[in-house]
């Protein structure tokens, strides 16, 4: 069998796979929530701390492609190497800004709540005025944009799993923000896609 050969193997089982995943993550997730977040519960296993979990989560897009690359047919061409060999180096770049960025907004979000009494509190203004989880709804839009940007069956697959696992989620959290502020939570507020859902 050619590098060629077993490249495109790899790449339509992995393709294959994650259509399957999607449907069974989407059906999965109509009988339980993720237990993470304001939806962590015991008898899950142990809890890892968010930071590390979201860096154990996103690592095999840095360690997968620098791993799989020598074997590919593209391993005797430099330009491709430096390509794969930058992409790490542009994700720590970005993570230099992001990470103090995210952390001072939530130092500052920790203050307002203090100020306020703390805890639990129903979110205003912007986009929350129309859905409980305007952050799944940009998610959703980013992926939406990048698939039909790059006009693929890996663009639209990601865009599947992503709906797959962020639709129920986004659910999760409305019937919580629901039972938690009952008569206080505004009733034309959708989940996730503002007037739908």
């Amino acid at each position: 069998m050619s590098i060629l050969a077993s490249d495109e193997a790899l790449f339509r089982n992995c393709l294959l796979a994650f259509y399957l995943i999607g449907p069974l993550t989407y059906i999965s997730l109509q009988f339980l929530s993720a237990p993470y977040g304001k939806h962590s519960r015991p008898g899950w296993g142990p809890t890892i701390p968010p930071a590390l979990a979201w860096f154990l989560m996103e690592s095999p897009s840095v360690w997968l492609p620098i791993s799989i690359f020598p074997s590919g047919r593209h391993a005797a061409d430099r330009k491709a190497l430096i390509l794969i060999l930058l992409q790490p180096a542009e994700r720590l770049s970005a993570g230099a800004v992001g990470v103090p960025l995210q952390e001072r907004l939530r130092e500052r979000w920790a203050v307002l709540g203090e100020r306020q009494g703390g805890g639990y509190k129903v979110p205003r203004g912007g986009w929350f005025e129309l859905v409980s989880c305007p952050n799944y709804l940009g998610e959703v839009l980013e992926w939406a944009g990048w698939a039909v940007m790059n006009w693929s069956w890996v663009g639209f697959g990601f865009l599947l799993y992503t709906c797959a696992n962020l639709v129920p989620r986004a659910r999760s959290n409305h019937k919580w923000y629901l039972d938690k502020f009952g008569e206080d939570y505004p009733k034309a507020r959708k989940a996730i896609f503002p007037y739908l859902y």
